[in-house]
């Protein structure tokens, strides 16, 4: 492997680290930048993931976090307009909305409105006859529903354009491990792979559920581990449902002309990626709950993802404090596709010594990383 000198290191290739390096070439075209990181582990996080853009329906608190993730959706068009620009790549991304059915969901119904009337949040609540009208495919029994003013991005389709404008902007890709880590106690110089060392003046550790095992190699303790999620999508045409209907402890989000993806478990079974008969048939069973003719929609795959979530479950995003040169960008948990606008400028911005407003809760001084 060349043993250039670039000015940033990412180490991590899936839609978290080529955003990142997107961002900074788009910000400063000089940069010598490279993304480091095995592309199939991509298959199990950036690609395994819905691609819901969903900051309201989960949420019952206007904090930090919460701001972060709205600000991102707010985000979102333009960003996939300036990535298809730069890629020559379409992306399906819907802003149609998102679906909550009053019986399928599992908290406060009334203080949920309230909390959307407070915070300003698009919404509207529809009866059941004005159900039936917008969105026909839900069964009867869902009652009452809020239409929220979320979106969906198709992950796969803006992974393929994250990686085809890094490397038409002139990032260098390299689809190696990294293995290990040239350091002192204050400066990382090299990362290490089987095909040699990668030399940077920066570096940022954007790998998602296997950043822990790389901090190890730091001796840093990053409490970070892999929730498991097992999905699948299945054949159904597009004008059965425009929206992503939450409900039952799962999601259904429609692929345009892909079909329509159920997800997920959440499982604390470290990096076990087994996809299991029962689980998949509960998912589409309670998802049939909920939209009756995916019961017998043909199944076209299954797969299995690993979330990253921190302790906090807080994304770790900031300058380390142990490292002068290194930075970070993990601990996204289920909501990696929705923060990838945002955290992309917040990053850029951190290394580029340019950020406004660093938020404290996310920063890793909190775990001494």
């Amino acid at each position: 492997m060349k043993q250039d000198l670039f000015d940033i290191v990412v180490i991590g290739a899936g839609v978290i680290g080529h955003s990142i390096a997107f961002r900074l070439k788009q910000s400063k075209p000089e940069l010598r930048l490279a993304v480091l990181g095995d592309p199939m582990s991509s298959l199990m996080a950036s690609r395994a993931a819905a691609g819901m853009l969903a900051p309201f329906c989960e949420c019952d608190k206007a904090d930090r976090f919460f701001g972060f993730c709205r600000e991102s959706l707010e985000k979102y068009p333009g960003f996939i307009e300036e990535l298809s620009s730069v890629s020559g790549v379409s992306i399906h991304l819907s802003m149609k909305g998102s679906l909550m059915p009053s019986s399928s969901f599992g908290g406060d119904w009334e203080e949920q409105i309230r909390f959307f009337r407070e915070e300003n949040i698009p919404h509207e609540i529809w009866s059941p006859d004005r159900r039936r009208e917008q969105a026909p495919a839900l069964a009867d029994s869902c009652g009452e529903v809020i239409w929220v003013g979320e979106g969906q991005v198709n992950n796969r389709e803006m992974h393929d354009a994250l990686v085809m404008a890094s490397q038409k902007l002139g990032v260098e890709i390299l689809e190696k491990n990294v293995t290990g880590f040239l350091h002192d106690s204050s400066t990382v110089e090299a990362a290490v792979t089987d095909a040699g060392e990668v030399r940077g003046r920066q570096f940022v550790l954007a790998s998602g559920s296997w950043s822990s095992q790389l901090g190890n190699i730091l001796d840093v303790s990053l409490p970070l581990k892999p929730i498991k999620g097992q999905m699948c999508r299945l054949k159904l045409e597009d004008d059965r449902l425009d929206y992503t209907v939450h409900g039952l402890l799962t999601y259904i989000a429609p692929w345009k002309g892909k079909g329509f993806v159920l997800g997920s478990t959440m499982e604390d079974r470290g990096f076990d990626p087994a996809i299991e008969d029962e689980a998949i048939r509960d998912l589409i069973h309670r998802a049939a709950q909920v939209v009756p003719c995916l019961e017998d929609a043909p199944l076209i795959e299954s797969w299995a993802g690993f979330r990253p979530a921190a302790e906090d479950l807080m994304p770790v995003m900031g300058k380390s404090s142990r490292y002068g040169n290194l930075f970070y960008s993990t601990g996204h948990y289920r909501n990696g596709i929705l923060q990838t606008p945002h955290q992309a400028d917040y990053t850029a911005e951190t290394i580029l010594e340019t950020l406004a407003d660093e938020i404290s809760e996310f920063s890793p001084q909190r775990y001494n990383l």
